[in-house]
């Protein structure tokens, strides 16, 4: 079977591409010693099969970040057959940069040209055909989202061929890599890897560097470690600047001599659309109606009417009931109680996961992807840009802070997008302190339809200004020069329903498949520390800070408790308490800050050891416990001193 790596820069519709050519069994694991996902599929073509591999996007294959890592480990270990590269024909020469790198490796490649009907919209024709001249190998036009010249990438695997386009390298680099490669050719290395590894020796970062040599067996190597003194003394700047410069260079000539930009006489309603998003009164104006609509979505519809469909009539009227029945008919009482009592797997697991979260959750991945789809979040991040400057972050942050809405755990791997030690710090923090995941939102939004819209404003009001106040205090604590903020903005587009329902399934059957056990594993915790009188002591030692200070029952300790197993769990506990009329209005909005606000799962609590270290998550942890702690007791006292009663 032959093997092909699909490779690009971020955000040019990659991953689309892969799930067009995979339709199924696409299995996406870790790679061994990074967070970084890849997808793996099998594809036949005429009784020939190629396993497609899919990695997330790299701009280049010279530093030590996770993603290059990973391309560089594939290239090298996996030795793949030929390479798909996958280009925004609208921001070609970008990526032709990375082409040209490719290049110089030798590797036989496909090129893909996406979103060409972007491109066309503005103005741009890229002469496919000249560009096949010109590189020597296969070029192919595509629109992912619509699926159209997917065909003609499957079809054209086979003609994968080494870019034959002439080098621009200086002739004191192409001597050395000449010379290196020499030294590597009886290595067991591919006959373009060594050429690679040649490369990545000289031009890569320290440890790029290293890992070349050790992989090719040059490392140590009196003649390789004069090669590259030699190659380096040749130039007044670094080698990774001057191959860069070289192959920008070459990118550039590509790309005038394929490429033909003609005056747009009209502009389409997206485009416009787009231009309005990235002003600061309109842009503001277009996140409130979203805001709105997501509210209303969400909030109302899901959360409200479909939830009371499911729990009301199809779980606590028809299934409920019935089971019941047939559990009474068990003779042992304990058994009974642990499947349909108060702390039972039916009324903690199976009934908080199938009618409370599942239904939010769907309606808020069918919400978010469709939103994700029409290329708005990375037009958010430029909008936010300087109130983001504010709390010592980027506009780059708010594609983690976004992420954080669907999946604290993922949205804390993905900081390492940020700069440096101190952002990614920072918007861990903060996601810690006030980001609710998507699960455990949706929980919060079920219990506050029950409310008033007042309540919801306060709950929400109140994290975002302790969390915008916490952001600007680590800001002036630590201070330093802002990060440069480099981001390419896509085009406004119409979502493809097709994209947005596969990401919606694929993201609600992976929340099932984890939150799933840890319900259960909640409500069997729950069941045997009732029995064994725990959860009376948990609530006599918290009822100090949970009575007195936060004005609430003795049983909101459990809430926290099974928070930390399990976020959404642990609100599940408090809807029960809800339920139960336990809680007043104004107790209730006290509980969803404190519930907000509180450290997070367990999960997420070990990302966060391994992303800052030790110490680190600690001072994390213990301030975002102290946050939580205050803020509960200065708005129950707050609320009671204004008598509002929500």
């Amino acid at each position: 079977m032959k093997k092909a790596l699909l490779i690009g820069l971020p955000n040019v519709g990659k991953s689309t591409i892969f799930r067009r050519l995979i339709a199924r069994k696409v299995k996406t694991t870790t790679y061994p010693g990074s967070t970084v996902e890849v997808s793996r599929g099998v594809l036949r073509i005429e009784g020939e099969e190629f396993e497609i591999i899919d990695i997330p996007g790299v701009y280049n294959l010279f530093f030590s970040a996770d993603n290059e890592n990973v391309a560089r480990n594939l290239l090298i270990d996996e030795t793949p057959d030929l390479v798909i590269q996958v280009a925004d024909a609208k921001n070609l020469q970008r990526s032709l940069v990375l082409t040209s790198l490719l290049a110089e490796c030798g590797i036989p490649l496909v090129l893909v040209l996406n979103m060409v009907d972007e491109a066309a919209q503005k103005g741009i024709k890229v002469r496919r055909h000249k560009l096949e001249e010109i590189l020597g190998t296969a070029v192919n036009e595509t629109v992912a989202s619509e699926g159209v010249g997917i065909a003609s990438v499957s079809a054209g695997l086979g003609n994968a061929r080494p870019p034959s386009s002439p080098s621009k390298m200086p002739a004191a680099i192409a001597d050395a890599v000449r010379g290196l490669v020499g030294l590597v050719v009886d290595k067991p290395v591919p006959g373009w890897g060594a050429r690679a590894l040649a490369l990545f020796s000289l031009a890569g970062d320290k440890a790029t560097s290293r890992w070349a040599q050790q992989k090719s067996a040059i490392h140590g190597d009196q003649v390789a470690r004069q090669i590259m003194e030699d190659a380096r003394r040749s130039f007044s700047m670094s080698l990774d600047l001057v191959i860069s410069r070289a192959n920008d260079i070459r990118a550039e000539a590509w790309y005038s001599e394929s490429v033909q930009i003609r005056r747009v006489t009209s502009i389409p309603v997206l485009n416009r659309i787009g231009d309005l998003t990235l002003t600061p009164v309109t842009g503001s104006l277009i996140l409130f109606i979203l805001l709105t609509a997501l509210y209303f979505t969400v909030g109302k519809f899901a959360a409200g009417t479909l939830v009371d469909l499911l729990e009301d009539g199809v779980f606590h009227g028809t299934i409920g009931p019935h089971l019941k029945t047939v559990v009474a008919l068990i003779p042992i009482a304990w058994v009974r109680e642990l499947i349909v009592g108060e702390y039972g797997l039916y009324t903690m697991a199976l009934v908080p996961v199938l009618s409370l979260v599942l239904p939010v959750i769907v309606v808020f991945f069918l919400a978010f992807g469709f939103v994700e789809d029409s290329g708005y979040i990375p037009r958010l991040s430029i909008l936010l840009d300087r109130l983001f400057r504010k709390i010592g972050l980027n506009g780059k942050a708010v594609l983690p802070i976004v992420l954080g809405f669907s999946c604290i755990t993922m949205a804390t791997i993905s900081t390492r997008v940020l700069d440096s030690k101190r952002e990614r710090f920072i918007a861990i923090f903060l996601l810690s302190l006030g980001v609710p995941c998507s699960a455990k939102l949706s929980l919060i939004l079920v219990i506050l339809a029950q409310v008033s819209f007042a309540a919801f404003l306060a709950v929400f009001g109140v994290v975002f200004v302790i969390t915008v106040t916490s952001g600007v205090i680590l800001n002036k604590l630590m201070p330093a020069e802002p990060s440069p903020f480099i981001m390419e903005i896509p085009q406004v587009r119409v979502p493809s329903m097709r994209n947005v329902i596969s990401k919606t399934a694929y993201r609600s059957w992976m929340f099932l498949r984890e939150a799933s056990p840890l319900f259960i594993i909640s409500a069997l915790s729950l069941f045997l520390m009732e029995k064994i009188g725990a959860l009376a002591v948990v609530e006599k030692f918290a009822a100090p800070v949970v009575g007195s200070g936060w004005g609430l029952p003795p049983q909101f300790a459990e809430s926290l408790i099974l928070g930390f197993i399990r976020g959404e769990a642990g609100i599940a506990v408090l809807k029960k308490m809800v339920d139960a009329g336990t809680m007043d209005h104004l107790q209730l909005v006290v509980a969803m800050i404190v519930t907000i606000l509180f450290i997070p799962c367990v999960t997420n609590l070990m990302i966060i050891i391994k992303e800052q270290g030790a110490k680190k998550a600690l001072a994390i942890l213990v301030l975002v416990t102290a946050c939580a702690l205050a803020t509960g007791c200065i708005m129950n006292q707050l609320f009671r001193w204004l008598h509002f009663t929500f």
